[in-house]
């Protein structure tokens, strides 16, 4: 078995980059909607670091992401890391096992994981807290999964030339 070696530099861009980003989506992010659904480009980041880095960057990424998510959004505190950490494992591995490293694997990695963060929030949450209608529910999330797979090249396009310019060394 190999071991991989683990990027610190790489890995502390990526991380730098989503904090930026946070700070964008915190700030002006809740001013911007479209048709009423808001723009969450943060998980992204786990998708996109497992994608082109492997499962262990998406650990790494996914703990960061999840940490960011619990100190900005409301939810039941701890799940958010545990979430994107087990996503950035298995996103890592499928990105090595069957994913391409290419755009559309991107795209469906992130619909896929904003489908999964609504259903967690809806039944770790809204649901117990607030007896939320399903079908609405589903219907922001859906719509949201949508915007976030069409603007994943926002985030994807920073984290490939970070990857690239780690990978020859």
């Amino acid at each position: 078995m190999q071991r991989e070696q683990v990027s610190i530099p790489k890995n502390l861009l990526y991380i730098l980059l989503a904090v930026v980003y946070f700070a964008l989506q915190s700030s002006w992010g809740r001013y911007f909607s479209v048709r009423g659904f808001h723009i969450d480009l943060l998980p992204c980041f786990v998708a996109a670091a497992a994608l082109l880095d492997g499962p262990v960057e998406g650990v790494i990424m996914g703990v960061a992401v999840g940490v960011l998510y619990d100190v900005g959004f409301v939810g039941i505190d701890g799940v958010y890391p545990i979430f994107f950490l087990l996503f950035g494992f298995i996103a890592g591995s499928l990105s090595r096992l069957t994913l391409s490293r290419n755009y559309v694997s991107m795209m469906m990695l992130s619909a896929g994981e904003m489908i999964l963060i609504g259903l967690l929030r809806y039944f770790c949450y809204l649901l117990p807290m607030h007896g939320a209608s399903f079908g609405l529910v589903m219907q922001q999330v859906f719509g949201g999964a949508v915007l976030t797979a069409a603007l994943s090249f926002l985030v994807y396009a920073p984290v490939k030339k970070i990857s690239k310019k780690f990978e020859s060394r």
